[in-house]
């Protein structure tokens, strides 16, 4: 046999030369212009979501063919015995059994494409089921095993809807019932409808019915968006391609950064910025407290000020404040007052940028962490799902306040990446603001203040408005120092990490939370046990501590069997009535939903409005106003779409990903590094488990918890000091 020859390696592309990589942030710039300009001016003809409009007057009208727009007396329409029919609508009768009969029933037969029905809506409970030539209307919703009356598969909707409830009854809205999807649209073919109304007698529910007389609708907004959002993205790539020469490039930029340097050189030294931050943080505190409104901006000055040279510190002071955004405010003028999180993030920003702009061309070369394009990009695609969304203003709402607060947040811990103490000092802060709001909580149960008296238990709330968003948070806090009690050596930090770790778990406890106690407290321990076993075998160190936290957690569990046959345990598994039930209810109708937006979902913060109006089940007509639905999977795909989805989850893997591999990398004697790593992954696998039946991370503190805890990693410098040798 003949030898082969080998075949030749192929030639490597040589490097860009300076001048090629040059031209690159210029092609983005030159692209992010053209797409700017193109969804600006787009947006110049786009509209926003609305429901159908039909420009013509009902009149009487003898048959329903298009472009007909019929009063409810019309001779087309049959009615059931029990109806009131006048020009301005029809209304049912009250049945002998209004739970198991229909108020009323609506046939008619009509010829054409597009049905619609106005439907008076507002804050009443009822619903109605419509079929048209046997077969669900098609543009309503459609839940498996949500029948009428005769066992048919029927479109679905609700007319409650308290928002559209005015002081002179509700609000008549048009609603687009069936469209006919045959090739020639049904333009000449007759169609028989069923409409059966349950309950609303008194409202007159129905107003007037539509064939093909609706105006066209407008461009939709959210590709206009998308191109917006994409040019953005192409400017932060052209940043992030040379961040010195893009800082080279805008006028004045250096003459800026050599200002802020000789303005913050008394903050060379670590212990001055410590004492200002301190003293800022103290009057902002003073602020909220005295209501002094000149105390506020003073304090915010302070510590921004000796924040420009290190960022972490105005990080781990919003950290601090995150469990008091909802009760307290920050007054900064006379009679203004703002809450926490918003001047913490856009303080943050601030802050960053100037940090940018003084920083050594090596600090600015070290790019981003893992986590940080994946919140952006996230931030980005929610925008577009918020200009698709019904109700674009509390979706817009919730954009700022949760996802683009998040993106800004993470910007801050981007530029903490210099501080070799940024992790600790970070860490540290979000601890002490848990330690604090569960000492109000302790000290309200102790004098029996502003307890929830629910189910047989009283339960502590704290600041919070529930006790189940008090244990969402304490959860998260609680894991943390519970692996600093693990893994410190004997001395005064472990037994301060063993009164944080009592004082946060005894409030936990007394919120009788049963996500907590049931899935995330167990899940965030059995995380705890398993590392720290791990951990400490590896640093040839006595497991002792594990078999105390497993008595702790035994004890704990004891101290709970009294409250076992109060009604809120005694139902923990009856899935037939009560809150069990009306979750199961839930996730059907939140399956559906996202059944029915793959793509874009129903919008940020739409989940309530969808759901009482459209998507609710008769059987669950006893909690209509939920407004998540209680797993975070739905509520990705519900809120977001697929698309947000995949990124969210995408965004929780890398941080776990990030932290395991930080704990797996820690050397054996960095006790308070390998104590830092696992507190935060018991913290995401605690959040994940309870999250699987309630809130996990949309709403404002929750969201900026999970970007602390997906950027440390990237935060902490591969060369940074580790704090157990300060």
């Amino acid at each position: 046999m003949t030898a082969r020859t080998p075949r030749p390696l192929p030639t490597p592309h040589p490097p860009p030369t300076p001048r090629q990589s040059a031209w690159l942030p210029r092609i983005w710039l030159a692209l992010a212009a053209l797409l700017l300009l193109i969804g600006a001016v787009g947006l110049r003809w786009a509209s926003p979501p609305a429901p159908p409009h039909v420009p013509a007057t009902p009149t009487t009208v003898e048959v329903l063919a298009p472009g007909a727009v019929a009063t409810m007396d019309s001779p087309p329409f049959t009615y059931s015995p029990g109806w009131t029919v006048t020009t301005d609508g029809a209304d049912p009768g009250e049945p002998a059994d209004p739970w198991a009969q229909p108020s009323g029933v609506l046939t008619f037969d009509y010829v054409g494409t597009d049905l619609l029905l106005q439907l008076a809506q507002g804050d009443y409970w009822g619903y109605l089921y419509i079929t048209v030539d046997g077969t669900p209307a098609n543009r309503l919703v459609l839940i498996p095993g949500n029948r009428n009356q005769q066992g048919e598969r029927a479109g679905y909707r609700t007319f409650y809807a308290p928002e559209l409830q005015h002081d002179d009854g509700p609000s008549p809205q048009w609603v687009l019932v069936h469209r006919d999807r045959t090739p020639d649209r049904g333009t000449n073919r007759s169609h028989t409808v069923r409409v059966e109304v349950w309950r609303s007698w008194g409202q007159t529910p129905l107003r007037a019915v539509a064939v093909d007389a609706q105006s066209p609708p407008g461009l939709p907004r959210w590709p206009f968006v998308a191109l917006i959002v994409l040019g953005i993205g192409l400017l932060l790539l052209a940043v992030r391609a040379n961040p010195m020469r893009v800082n080279g490039a805008i006028p004045g930029a250096i003459q800026l950064g050599n200002l802020l340097t000789g303005l913050t050189t008394p903050l060379s030294h670590p212990r001055t910025r410590m004492i200002l931050a301190l003293v800022g943080a103290l009057l902002v505190a003073a602020a909220i407290v005295l209501r002094l409104w000149w105390l506020g901006p003073t304090g915010l000055a302070l510590l921004g000020y000796a924040s420009l040279r290190q960022p972490t510190l105005w990080a781990a002071a919003l950290l601090f404040a995150l469990p008091f955004y909802y009760s307290q405010t920050l007054p900064i003028l006379p009679g203004r007052a703002t809450n926490l999180i918003d001047v913490g993030v856009l303080g943050g920003l601030v802050i960053a940028l100037c940090a940018w702009f003084i920083a050594r061309p090596d600090v600015a070369r070290r790019g981003w962490g893992s986590a940080l394009p994946l919140i952006i990009t996230l931030a980005g695609w929610t925008l577009i799902a918020a200009s698709a969304a019904f109700y674009g203003d509390v979706a817009l709402r919730e954009w700022r306040t949760v996802f683009l607060a998040a993106a800004l947040f993470a910007l801050l811990l981007n530029a903490c990446r210099a501080d070799p103490a940024a992790p600790w000092l970070l860490l540290l802060a979000w601890i002490v603001g848990g330690v604090v709001i569960a000492l109000i909580g302790l000290g309200q149960f102790a004098t029996d203040a502003m307890l929830i008296e629910a189910e047989g238990v009283h339960r502590v709330r704290s600041l919070y408005g529930s006790p189940n968003n008090l244990a969402l948070y304490l959860e998260r806090t609680l894991m943390p120092t519970l692996a600093l009690l693990l893994l410190l050596p004997n001395g005064n930090r472990r037994w301060l990490a063993l009164g944080a770790a009592a004082v946060q778990g005894g409030v936990l406890l007394l919120t009788f939370s049963k996500g907590a106690l049931i899935l995330g407290l167990p899940a965030g321990l059995a995380t705890l046990w398993l590392g720290g076993l791990i951990v400490l075998r590896r640093q040839e160190a006595s497991t002792r501590p594990l078999w105390w936290l497993a008595a702790v957690a035994g004890m704990a569990l004891l101290a709970l069997v009294p409250f076992l046959g109060t009604e809120r345990f005694q139902r923990l598994l009856d899935f037939d009535s009560g809150t069990g039930f009306t979750r199961l209810q839930l996730w059907r109708s939140s399956l559906q939903m996202m059944l029915d937006h793959p793509w874009l979902g129903v919008g940020p913060d739409n989940f309530l409005y969808a759901y009482r109006t459209q998507y609710i089940l008769p059987a669950a007509w006893q909690e209509p106003n939920l407004n998540h639905p209680h797993s975070w999977l739905l509520d990705w795909w519900t809120r977001l779409g697929l698309v947000g989805m995949v990124l969210g989850l995408r965004w929780w893997m890398t941080g776990l990903r990030a932290n395991w591999q930080q704990l797996r990398l820690t050397p054996p004697a960095r006790h308070l590094d390998a104590a830092l790593w696992l507190g935060s992954l018991a913290a995401m696998v605690a959040a994940l488990s309870h999250g699987l039946i309630d809130l996990s991370y949309a709403v404002p503190d929750l969201m900026l918890v999970w970007v602390l805890l997906t950027m440390l990693p990237g935060v902490a410098a591969p060369t940074a000091t580790s704090v157990d040798t300060m």
